[in-house]
């Protein structure tokens, strides 16, 4: 049977009211450690295959929190070294600071997908539909989040916004995308806050391409890539925070296509190495210093005036049956419910699947829940820069065009979604990935593929579908940011 997308009956909120000329930005910043205790517990590391033990901390996690504000508005961004956060923690921690701030507008809290910290929502533990999710870490993350969201908002003073983004070729080399059409992301965009008198207070990098350099061999714990890259606030840049983009067709820095130069040795870095991730880090660190340089052709300062956030809870139908299962199961430890005509439905029944070996708890829900954000930053009368928020790993071609219909597609004759930056409107449009939620890979309708024939006649499945929610998750998400986009 197929099912359509049912937006959630809760109104679409405008959390910031009209410009307001006479306001100053102000910003305040902190970061917290959120590494976990490896000689304390196992900890299941996330992102490959099930039963991968941390053996020891190559280097920190962290939270890093930007806050915001013009005027009475108050937006907060946060940055974790996560492979990623169910929307539920998200609400626990919004909770936590609007119980001591109750005047914050909005809390963002967006995970950099990292392959080599911690599993935070249940698919790497010792076995296939085992937890590998420590309880009393996440009570204990979903408080550092918070309290650092608290102490950012507590150092805020009068700022100064520069924004700078760069579209290098080189941008383009670093990303391997694995599947057909195509279609990169290869935009670095960057804002440097500063003080009046222009010391620094933070620097926010976003860009597009997995946390995975260092391969499933690996089981020291490490932010990989940003690592090194977050190392470049040394250079003046206050702290800096980096926010994944386009990740999903498996943006990713893995593999021999992505080739980096080691100036050390003269040759190409080898694959799965520290040395690998430095080179990245670094790299893209000095591109992004470029994009902010007095001189840089994509620099703006400008004044900011108003912050407008405007949030959407939706709902959208879920069609993976392992995501079933699995919740049924305790996977996800109560973090990741299911929804019926917009209520909570914690249903399951027994369901004879094969594939899982037999019969097995199946939840029963229609939906699941979620968020989209759209946020401007706006000055002197005029647009500045803007920001989407996704719940997880979208495909390219649904940001910036170029979905494609193949033979062998489970619905040829689907829709094309709208495209994100089409709708957007300035300079500098931002796509903050895994923000608020992780629904998995966001795939466009006519590209789906779970059964035979595959697209383009290849002999096995391509990867993608079995990480996603479904099919109908695309339409719902890019629909609702677009009608966030289009309110006047």
């Amino acid at each position: 049977m197929r099912l359509s997308i049912r937006t959630s009956a809760l109104p679409i909120l405008v959390l910031a009211a009209a410009t307001r000329l006479a306001a100053t930005l102000k910003a305040g910043v902190a970061k917290t450690t959120i590494t976990p205790d490896v000689t304390a517990n196992k900890v299941y590391m996330a992102g490959f295959g099930n039963n991968r033990v941390s053996t020891g901390v190559h280097d920190d996690l962290w939270v890093r929190c930007l806050a915001l504000g013009a005027g009475r508005d108050k937006l907060v961004m946060c940055s974790v070294d996560l492979i990623g956060l169910f929307y539920d923690d998200v609400l626990k921690v919004r909770a936590q600071v609007k119980a001591d701030r109750p005047d914050v507008t909005q809390l963002i809290v967006a995970s950099s997908h990292d392959h080599e910290g911690p599993d935070t929502m249940g698919l790497w533990g010792p076995a296939a539909l085992q937890t590998g999710i420590d309880p009393a870490y996440m009570d204990k993350l979903d408080g550092r989040i918070a309290s650092t969201a608290l102490q950012a908002l507590q150092s805020l003073k009068p700022a100064r916004l520069v924004l700078g983004r760069d579209d290098h070729p080189l941008l383009a080399l670093f990303q391997d995308d694995s599947r057909p059409p195509y279609v990169e992301d290869p935009h670095l965009f960057v804002m440097r806050i500063t003080g009046l008198h222009q010391e620094p207070i933070a620097t926010v990098v976003n860009f597009s391409d997995h946390p995975e350099t260092l391969d499933s061999k690996n089981t020291l714990i490490t932010a990989d890539y940003p690592n090194w890259l977050r190392r470049y606030e040394q250079h003046g840049g206050g702290t800096a925070l980096f926010f994944n983009g386009t990740i999903g067709g498996l943006l990713s820095t893995l593999g021999d296509q992505v080739a980096l130069l080691d100036p050390d040795t003269g040759e190409v870095a080898k694959d799965a190495t520290w040395r690998k991730a430095e080179l990245f880090g670094n790299t893209l660190g000095e591109l992004a210093l470029r994009a902010v340089d007095a001189n840089a052709s994509g620099r703006v300062e400008a004044p900011v005036d108003s912050i407008v956030v405007r949030q959407k809870v939706i709902v959208a139908p879920i069609e993976n049956d392992g995501f079933r299962v699995g919740g049924a199961l305790g996977v996800f430890r109560g973090r990741k419910g299911l929804w019926t005509n917009g209520r909570p439905d914690p249903s399951v029944e027994q369901r004879d699947l094969p594939q899982f070996g037999g019969k097995v708890p199946y939840a029963t829900g229609h939906d699941l829940q979620t968020e989209v954000d759209y946020i401007q930053f706006r000055g002197g009368g005029r647009l500045l820069a803007e920001i989407a928020t996704v719940p997880g790993e979208i495909y390219p071609e649904l940001v910036n065009g170029g979905i494609t219909r193949y033979p062998g597609a489970d619905y040829p004759e689907a829709p094309f979604e709208p495209t994100l930056r089409a709708g957007m409107h300035g300079e500098y449009r931002m796509i903050f990935g895994l923000a608020n939620d992780e629904l998995g890979y966001i795939i466009p309708k006519c590209e789906w593929d779970s059964k035979p024939p595959w697209l383009q006649n290849r002999k096995g499945r391509w990867y993608g579908e079995v990480n996603s929610a479904g099919p109908e998750v695309a339409g719902a998400v890019t629909r609702s940011l677009r009608e966030l986009m289009e309110i006047p």
